[in-house]
């Protein structure tokens, strides 16, 4: 069996680099570490989920892959199943909401010896996830921002060492390394996320109710995207 990443899966999977050991939080079907094991990119791979359908799946999908002798199942809530003989070096948690990975990642950290890489794609809440990693001291190394079957996905790419600046808000909002490389998806999603404030912000004020605070957090996101736009 030979495993055709979705683009989402396949640009998550390009950021892993050769010889890399991986852990792959929430594998589900272990499509990410039997692709990369198939290539020759990893030397080992924990694929790891915390359903028992799951587990079982990815088992059969690793054993009909051939390549069982690269890849160990774990059944594990979150990075509890990373063991330190695992000698891990990259972790991606992919395909859920920033808070509940920002929780994966606080549970975790003892799990974490300072010296791996992080491959997240948060499906909503990005800036939890970024404001997470400014405040343990995770620099984001490279971002990417990609569309497929009508959504969009940013991923980001982090190492626990310091940014050689602080993160301003732009750059927790936006993406420290998505708002340098832009791109017509990021001016996509832009535009968009400006609309969806001015619609929020229209409907506040048409609001009777005391959302004073709501009002000036919005009205602050909605300056902070236009002069994104305008940069």
């Amino acid at each position: 069996m030979t495993i055709h990443l979705s683009k989402r899966l396949a640009q998550i999977a390009s950021f892993v680099e050769s010889g890399a050991r991986l852990a792959d939080i929430g594998t589900d079907h272990a499509y990410i570490p039997i692709a990369l094991a198939q290539d020759v990119v990893i030397d080992f791979a924990v694929a790891s989920d915390i359903g028992a359908g799951p587990c079982k799946i990815a088992k059969a999908n690793i054993q009909q892959a051939g390549v069982e002798d690269k890849i160990v199942v774990r059944q594990a809530d979150g990075l509890s199943g990373i063991k330190p003989e695992d000698d891990i070096d990259t972790i991606i948690i992919a395909g859920m909401g920033g808070e509940l990975m920002v929780e994966l990642l606080e549970a975790g950290l003892a799990q974490l010896d300072g010296t791996e890489s992080f491959i997240l794609e948060p499906n909503r809440d990005d800036y939890t996830v970024r404001q997470w990693l400014a405040k343990h001291e995770f620099g984001i190394l490279d971002e990417a921002l990609l569309e497929d079957e009508g959504h969009v996905y940013p991923i980001i790419v982090a190492g626990q060492t310091s940014p050689e600046v602080p993160y301003t808000e732009a750059d927790l909002v936006l993406g420290p390394v998505l708002k340098r490389k832009r791109g017509e998806v990021f001016e996509q999603q832009l535009a968009r996320d400006i609309a969806n404030q001015e619609y929020i912000l229209a409907s506040l004020e048409k609001a009777n109710s005391d959302n004073a605070d709501k009002l000036a957090a919005v009205q602050a996101r909605l300056a902070l995207l236009k002069e994104a736009q305008h940069d």
